[in-house]
């Protein structure tokens, strides 16, 4: 391509700090930094840049394809932190000066060294899950973009320093920019940018401290995890998240974010469903591992949301056992066969990923029972509640409108599903079926945290990082 459409250096900053932000610049499109330190220390954050690599490099400084933009070494940083406190970062892309390019023309990755590599070609379907990724929109010329986040632990006495995290960049000028870079202009920075202590209460410790006074709304549900759970027909439990209503199910003890680790988390759902007739599967297979809707949410839905709401998400392990015995199974049963290995034959019990379905156990936990009372809906069978009208009427999760699905197999057939009918009763369906709904669900980061709002429908909570 010709050197008439070459971008004119562009800058790229680090700064770090609590109100006050101290920069590092480097030239972005050339392959190494000049005239600054190495490293930066600034309160709680250590920052050391790798000097000698090469991704962004001269070739990068004119459009070119995800292949060649991706190609080569990232560009790397590695933050420490060197307090006795854990601490919370943002990694934000900043936009300091552009002519207008166009929509969408400047893309980027950035992912830490214990996550895959990203593969070339399209930036949205072959980049992993845990990179963060996208475009940039250069009309927009927003103040900045989240582009990171996360939480670094404090030093110990036995380590003498604590976490760190290496990220890897690259940034690039899409090919489809053409003509439109001639004579343009863009400069960035890139920012990380600390609190000292840990910024707390999480969004869970938040939503515990309002049980004890809202024990009509807030109940803890007494399995072996004891999970707190919204109750009743309209509680007060929605929340925005990208830029949607969505509601949250409850916090939830004890869910292993994939590693092995358990946390505390909160699980949400959006509030209208993302289809009102899809399949389960069009293979009809009950396998939530391999069905096609568990690749839609997790793929072509989960690249629509948008930033900073995709980097609240993090992998989780579901659980994907499943029953015959249905016909007597009360909401404490579902529980248990939802966590249990019962399955049709060779079929998995557990799926590590992001976005799932709501469980059975969901549904039956949420009512508070009406007249009839929460206790003697709890006495009854899923399956028999559409002869309960206190129950399901006073049950936020019930749609009088939609079958919904559920992530709950049904273990003595290889193709069937269940689902929660309009008429508020838990029964089974072909899983390629396409008159059911599906609200799609997860499992929020442990690090996110409750900014606002009261959590009613028009007020609702609002989520930060």
């Amino acid at each position: 391509m010709k050197l008439k459409y070459k971008i004119l250096m562009a800058i790229i900053a680090v700064s770090i700090g609590l109100c006050l932000m101290i920069y590092q610049s480097y030239a972005l499109w050339v392959v190494t930094l000049s005239g600054q330190e190495n490293i930066v220390e600034v309160g709680c954050f250590n920052i050391e840049f790798i000097e000698n690599t090469s991704s962004i490099a001269l070739s990068n400084s004119y459009p070119v394809s995800d292949e060649k933009g991706m190609s080569g070494e990232a560009y790397s940083f590695t933050i420490t932190n060197k307090c006795t406190v854990d601490s919370a970062y943002q990694v934000t892309l900043n936009i300091l000066n552009a002519n207008t390019m166009g929509d969408d023309k400047v893309k980027y990755v950035i992912y830490k060294d214990s996550e895959s590599k990203p593969s070339t070609g399209s930036l949205v379907n072959s980049a992993p899950i845990n990179a963060d990724k996208g475009n940039i929109t250069v009309t927009d010329l927003k103040e900045s973009y989240i582009i990171a986040s996360g939480e670094l632990k404090g030093a110990t006495e036995e380590n003498g320093t604590g976490e760190s995290h290496t990220y890897n960049v690259y940034l690039w000028i899409d090919e489809s920019a053409g003509n439109e870079v001639e004579n343009t202009r863009f400069e960035a920075s890139i920012n990380i940018v600390n609190a000292s202590t840990k910024i707390g209460p999480t969004a869970a410790e938040t939503i515990e401290a309002l049980a004890e006074a809202n024990p009509d709304q807030l109940v803890y549900d007494g399995t072996v995890d004891n999970n707190l759970r919204y109750i009743g027909a309209n509680p007060n439990n929605y929340v925005s998240f990208n830029n949607e209503l969505w509601r949250i199910i409850g916090v939830f003890n004890n869910i292993d974010d994939g590693t092995g680790t358990k946390e505390t988390r909160l699980k949400i759902i959006k509030d209208e469903p993302y289809s009102t007739g899809m399949a389960w599967n069009t293979d009809r297979v009950n396998d939530w591992t391999t069905a096609s809707l568990q690749e839609e949410l997790n793929t072509t839905y989960l690249n629509s949301i948008q930033s900073p709401y995709k980097e609240m998400i993090s992998n989780a392990k579901w659980n994907l056992g499943g029953t015959a015995s249905y016909d007597t199974a009360l909401a404490s049963d579902w529980y248990g066969y939802e966590r249990g290995t019962t399955v049709y034959s060779g079929r998995p019990t557990e799926w590590i990923g992001q976005i799932g379905l709501m469980y059975s156990s969901d549904y039956g936990y949420a009512t508070n029972g009406g007249n009839t009372g929460r206790d003697t809906c709890l006495s009854y069978n899923l399956v028999s509640w559409n002869n309960y009208s206190d129950c399901y009427s006073n049950d936020w999760f019930y749609d009088s409108s939609n079958y919904q699905w559920t992530l709950t197999p049904y273990s003595s057939n290889s193709n069937f599903v269940f689902y929660v009918n309009s008429y508020g009763a838990v029964n089974f369906y072909i899983a390629n079926s396409t008159s059911n709904a599906v609200s799609p669900a997860l499992y929020l980061s442990s690090n996110v945290k409750i900014s606002g709002g009261d959590g009613s429908e028009n007020s609702p909570f609002e989520l930060s990082l």
